[in-house]
């Protein structure tokens, strides 16, 4: 298996065709209250991935599941950071379709937690989700518009010459697949002052 990823809350690895994500142990937390922890959070991400497919989403198919990991489908394609560096025309295709695709878990009440470019894929399905791991349940505006937000924030930094159009598209996408999507952008907006108001104080 070949390591792919290793962050804070997990290791992930591939061997081609699975990918195997395991939690890693937190040393510093009550090993009781450690594994308590990493079982929650390991079911709940299977869960919510589950419930992606089940409503349509492009998302890896789960395989299996044990306490402290879960292996998934290895999802081929390119990440939506390298498609938007290499051709930023096809992009815009793409992040409309992303921003359907977020539109669907909110009308489902998901809300993914880590909407980056890294955590989308282009695959030849169409734009994949993937790394459940900080997603929940919501029916809050502000949470959805918090997810959105975390998406703009990272095509800003990665992309700042195209951020706007960028953007602009996946709220186009977003607003089709919504029917509160005017109200989502309005708390966007409350979300973005406050950001604002944070930085100049």
């Amino acid at each position: 298996m070949k390591e792919l990823t290793r962050g804070a809350e997990a290791r992930v690895t591939s061997d081609g065709t699975h990918v195997v994500k395991h939690r890693l142990r937190k040393t510093y937390r009550h090993p009781r209250l450690d594994e308590r922890l990493r079982k929650q959070r390991t079911r709940k991400e299977a869960k919510v991935l589950s419930k992606a497919r089940e409503i349509g989403l492009c998302v890896p198919k789960l395989y299996s599941q044990s306490e402290e990991k879960i292996e998934v489908e290895h999802v081929r394609g390119k990440m939506l950071k390298a498609v938007a560096a290499q051709d930023p025309k096809k992009a815009l295709k793409l992040l409309r379709e992303v921003g359907q695709g977020i539109a669907l878990l909110h009308k489902h009440s998901i809300m993914h937690g880590d909407l980056t470019t890294t955590n989308l894929i282009a695959s030849p399905q169409g734009v994949c989700f993937i790394d459940f791991g900080l997603a929940f349940h919501s029916t809050r505006l502000e949470d959805k518009a918090v997810d959105l937000h975390l998406l703009k924030k990272s095509l800003e930094s990665g992309f700042p010459q195209h951020a706007c159009e960028f953007f602009s598209a996946v709220k186009e996408g977003y607003e089709e697949g919504s029917g509160e999507a005017l109200k989502v952008f309005k708390q966007l907006e409350n979300v973005e002052k406050r950001g604002r108001y944070k930085e100049k104080t």
